[in-house]
């Protein structure tokens, strides 16, 4: 395990390379950092907020927290002062997520997210964000890639920068080059992860399966398995792919 200092820097390091990679932020960007009050939102929170001072590309960041109607998925009350303490404006909007369902149906993970991002459009829309920071890592990135694989017989998966087309706004995900370990360190380094908040719908039993195949392979192989992974979605050899990906 890294020192705290290290694991902080080379968090940072990372979010810098995904930034000017994949190009993240432009000059005048306006972002809005959604927070659930989780470890990984907060992370990102943390070192997005940090680098609008000196940052060689200026940009204005805002926190957005969606406040839903249901027990189970509510943020930390800390979470408005760890903002506070890293200079990060916090709005909060009321979304009644549960009352949006039709008689009959159940909450689930999937409406959630729907209404959520759907919420986080509109606020962005209505202030003048052209841009909307999520919290996703690399363990996320590359688990949704293997289910996408194995249960829709796709190849794809989060975009570490992704514009919509019915939207002006462009979601962009700073940790996509930080590993989930990596921030499970500095949320406890820094003290947060305690009181990081953990939805009950989370987690689903097909991404959990994903990620025990991964953690397999990471046991064999250590960690940088995941960046070979990773890197392997950005270096698609289609000469010996089938022929149909060699058309798109």
């Amino acid at each position: 395990m890294l020192s705290a200092m290290s694991n902080k820097r080379m968090i940072s390091r990372k979010i810098d390379k995904a930034i000017f990679e994949f190009n993240l932020i432009e000059p005048g960007d306006r972002i809005l950092l959604a927070v659930s009050g989780g470890k990984d939102s907060l992370t990102m929170a943390y070192f997005l907020g940090r680098k609008q001072n000196g940052f060689p590309i200026p940009y204005e960041a805002e926190a957005i927290y969606i406040r839903s109607d249901f027990e189970g998925c509510g943020a930390s009350p800390d979470m408005a002062r760890l903002l506070e303490e890293w200079g990060i404006r916090l709005n909060i909007v009321d979304v009644p997520v549960a009352g949006r369902l039709k008689p009959g149906k159940k909450l689930n993970c999937y409406w959630c997210s729907t209404q959520r991002r759907m919420e986080l459009l509109k606020y962005a829309g209505e202030h003048g964000f052209n841009k909307i920071a999520l919290g996703h890592h690399m363990d996320d990135i590359i688990e949704t890639f293997f289910m996408n694989m194995v249960y829709k017989s796709e190849l794809s998966t989060m975009l570490p920068s992704m514009k919509y087309d019915r939207y002006p706004q462009t979601v962009i995900r700073p940790l996509s080059r930080v590993q989930e370990h990596e921030i499970i360190q500095f949320s406890n380094d820094v003290g947060y992860a305690a009181s990081a908040a953990v939805c009950p719908y989370g987690q689903t039993s097909k991404r959990l399966d994903m990620r025990a195949v991964i953690d397999s392979m990471a046991q064999k192989e250590g960690n940088r398995i995941r960046e070979h992974i990773f890197n392997a979605m950005n270096n698609v050899n289609g000469r010996y792919l089938p022929s149909r990906v060699n058309e798109i």
